[in-house]
């Protein structure tokens, strides 16, 4: 072997050598993006995983007050329904005192005027 075939050879090898760093380079940098890509996707999933149960903890204190406040409703509503029913039981004891007052006046007007 001459020492041109040998340098070509040599060239040869070392443009191989070179394409192989290259090549491992370029894996390496790929993975290296693969795994921030995965790093931040874990991040993202556990940022929503948190937001998730923020929102189930908020659900959970919207149907408590929503409890609390039918529970104030009711009693509200209780509350009316006596309310009406004292007011119409008033009314009618008002209507049967109106009618004994005008009684009374008839009365005390037949005994002020005996001619009537």
């Amino acid at each position: 072997m001459t020492f041109e075939e040998i340098q070509k050879t040599i060239q040869e090898m070392l443009a191989i050598q070179r394409e192989l760093q290259n090549s491992q380079l370029r894996l390496q940098e790929e993975s290296q993006r693969q795994r921030e890509e995965s790093q931040r996707q874990r991040e993202e999933s556990q940022r929503q995983r948190e937001e998730s149960q923020r929102q189930r903890e908020d659900i959970n204190l919207l149907l408590q007050g929503i409890g609390q406040l039918m529970e104030v409703s009711n009693r509200h509503e209780k509350r009316i329904e006596q309310l009406i029913g004292y007011n119409i039981t008033g009314e009618s004891e008002r209507l049967d005192l109106q009618q004994e007052i005008n009684n009374l006046k008839r009365r005390v007007q037949r005994l002020e005027n005996p001619d009537n």
